[in-house]
Formats: C-alpha cells, structure tokens, sequence
C-alpha cells in the first residue's frame, strides 16, 4: 500500500464515499481512511441504515398484527444482518475501483500530509495533493447529562438497547426525534416527544408537518411543544426530566435527540490553519 496519492478522503459515510467513487473514476490515485474496521460510517453503522432496518421490522409487525417477536433488542438483531449486507456490498466498490481503505484515525501533520493512528499498530503517515474531509457528526451530548447511565442514551446508543423498556422520552422533535418516536410507539411504548419549538419539523411544509403530527397524535404519541429541560435524573428503574414549564416526565429510558455535532475534534485541522465549528439540530 502507497504513501503518496492524489486525493485522500477522510470518512467512509455517504459523503465521503461518493467523494471517493467520483475521484477514482476521474482517474486519480485515492485512498480512503475509516476510523473503524469496516467502511460505510454512522450512516451503515449507527444511524439511517438501522433505523430504517429497525422501521421495516416493526412495519412488518404491524402489517400482520404479529406481535408475538416484539422485543427490541431481537429486531435489534435481526437489523445485523441487514448491516452487513451494505458492509459487504460498499467494501466491493472500493475494491472494484482499487481505491486503499485505511483503518485508523486521521489526524493532519501539515496541508499534504495525515498520519493513520490504529490501537494495534504504528502510526503511518500518508501524503496526498488534496483532502475530502467527511467525518459526519455525533450527537451532541449537554454537560449536565449524563450519558453514562445505561438507560440515557442517544441515536448512536439507542441501537444498543439490551431492554425492552415500556415508556420512553425523546428529548428533540426533529427528524431523529419524530422517526424514534414512529418507531417505539410502533413497539407499543408510551412515548413522550418533548419538542423545544412551537411546532414539529417547521423547515417543511404545514401540510407535511400537519399530517405527521396528526399521525403521530392518532397513533398514541404524547406531543409536548414549548419545551425545555431544566434537570435529567436518573436511576436504576428509570429518568426522569425536569421542565422548565415546572413538568416532570418519568420513562424507563431517555432518548436524547438535539443536535448534532461535527466529528473534528483531535484531527489537527489547527495545523493546516482550518476550524469547523458544524454543529446543527436534526
């Protein structure tokens, strides 16, 4: 495997992956760096990908009024399948256009040049005339949160779930918000959708945010608009989150969904005179 290429692109998600494909096939030398041992990013991994696999199982479920495997961590497993399905079918186009996938963290040394960190061996330092970088984002974890506790979780870790909670809270009415919402009330869960606005998703339209609200409402979600959290407690059979309107919300588990915030920490982006600062609700 080279050292020197045309382009690198940091970050195997949807962006970075199309970025990549585009590149080869104008007939640059290009390589690819993920962080973690198999290609595809957040999106593959933890986010759309199974969500959606997540989705079709419970509409599946609801499709033939068949509740008998209605267990979250079963369709939990069951959406593994579907993860490696997309693994093994994006790993086969950067095979097919000999593009080298590099494992390890990225981190700039100056303009041209990376250096590959990987837990099980040295760093590497790779050279290249040009960089794409498509590291994604993370949720955004508030301070005063703790998201240590097993039962506080975020769209990354509610993948992991080994409970079957009856009632949960989603803090955060956006896209992520209103799709978990959709999905555990299609689990049969008391949901409590806690909204920080007026209104669900007001970047499209009132028709499109009405029918989804109606929907949401018919199908048993609690709605709760004009909300903001004052305290997050939590113990061993639930949280509980104190509003600033003076409300308490009790659940077994709490979902929080405001915001996101781009992956760039410790890339050393100061070193090529380079600051993101992306963070943005979804």
């Amino acid at each position: 495997m080279n050292s020197k290429y045309d382009v690198i692109v940091i970050g195997s998600g949807p962006g970075g992956e199309g970025a990549a494909m585009k590149a080869a096939k104008e007939g640059k030398h290009v390589a690819m760096v993920e962080q973690y041992p198999q290609v595809g990013g957040n999106c593959t991994h933890r986010t759309t990908i199974p969500s959606k696999a997540l989705r079709q199982g419970i509409q599946q479920m609801i499709d033939t009024g068949n509740y008998e495997g209605a267990s979250l961590p079963i369709l939990l497993k069951s959406a593994e399948a579907v993860i490696s399905q997309q693994v093994t079918m994006r790993q086969s186009f950067y095979d097919r256009n000999r593009i080298d996938v590099l494992h390890g963290r990225a981190a700039f040394i100056d303009p041209h040049t990376i250096e590959v960190s990987r837990p099980d061996n040295l760093p590497r330092r790779y050279n290249a005339d040009a960089f794409v970088i498509a590291v994604g984002a993370s949720p955004y974890h508030p301070p005063d949160v703790d998201f240590s506790h097993p039962l506080i979780v975020d769209s990354d870790t509610v993948l992991t779930l080994d409970t079957n909670p009856r009632s949960i809270t989603i803090y955060g009415a956006g896209v992520i918000g209103c799709e978990y919402a959709s999905i555990f009330r299609g689990l049969r869960l008391k949901v409590n959708l806690i909204n920080t606005r007026d209104r669900l998703l007001s970047f499209l339209d009132d028709e499109i945010v009405d029918a989804l609200s109606y929907h949401l409402r018919e199908n048993g979600v609690l709605i709760r608009h004009n909300e903001e959290y004052e305290k997050v407690t939590a113990d061993a059979s639930g949280v509980t989150v104190y509003l600033k309107s003076n409300k308490q919300i009790r659940s077994d588990v709490l979902l929080w969904a405001q915001g996101r915030t781009g992956n760039t920490d410790n890339m050393g982006l100061e070193n090529i005179g380079l600051e993101l600062d992306n963070r943005r609700n979804i």
